[in-house]
């Protein structure tokens, strides 16, 4: 069975509350061709647009999309040097700071870092699972700066074990708070990285080595 199949038909544990995971989402655009430009100026921009459409709609989390082309970052100094990755390769949730972030499978903290510079993770963790011969590699990025106190690598994290939780604007990177989630297969050279937007020029390895994180969170009717 393949990798994406064994995911698929295992049953993870919620990485975040299920009132949030399960519940009435606003799926998010923000590729270029998005609506959501329209409605967006020097003193409203996009991250204020999406609440604005969160309350009209009565959503309880925002969902940032998986292999969406996006032009958000290359404003970010983070992304100073590398404007033509373009291409997200996670799923953000966006929910509000301070709520819980738990293991969906047992795992191995084998990564941690703090990487403030604007525009990138924050605090990041990134967890090795094993699963019916598979090994794989879950990142959470824009996390709280607590979630980092009492980790170390080496660590074992249960399944359904509260490990971290989700960062303020002021301290993941310069970001709404959400959660960036991400799967990796291989984490290659990285020891305590690893990206979450890539150049499309490499679409196909990274889609690869990073399949849908819904494999996991098993959301209906979400890539």
């Amino acid at each position: 069975m393949s990798f994406e199949a064994t995911l698929k038909k295992h049953h993870f544990h919620p990485i975040i509350d299920t009132h949030y995971q399960f519940g009435k989402a606003l799926i998010v655009d923000l590729s270029p061709s998005s609506d959501i430009w329209s409605q967006v100026n020097d003193e409203h921009d996009f991250s204020a647009e999406i609440k604005r459409q969160v309350a009209e709609t009565n959503a309880v989390i925002e969902i940032g999309r998986y292999a969406e082309q996006r032009m958000i970052y290359q404003d970010t100094d983070n992304f100073s040097q590398s404007s033509n990755r373009t291409l997200h390769i996670g799923i953000d949730l966006g929910i509000p700071a301070g709520n819980t972030v738990f293991a969906p499978i047992q795992g191995e903290v084998v990564a941690l870092a703090n990487r403030q510079q604007q525009g990138d993770y924050g605090p990041v963790i990134i967890l090795r699972h094993q699963l019916e011969g598979y090994t794989f590699h879950t990142l959470y990025g824009h996390l709280a700066t607590s979630s980092l106190q009492n980790l170390y690598i080496g660590k074992i994290i249960q399944t359904g074990e509260a490990f971290a939780q989700i960062g303020t604007f002021a301290e993941n990177g310069g970001w709404a708070s959400h959660l960036h989630f991400q799967i990796i297969r291989d984490l290659g050279p990285h020891l305590d990285d690893y990206p979450g937007v890539v150049d499309p020029k490499y679409k196909t390895f990274y889609l690869q080595n990073s399949p849908s994180p819904n494999l996991i969170l098993q959301r209906e009717n979400l890539s």
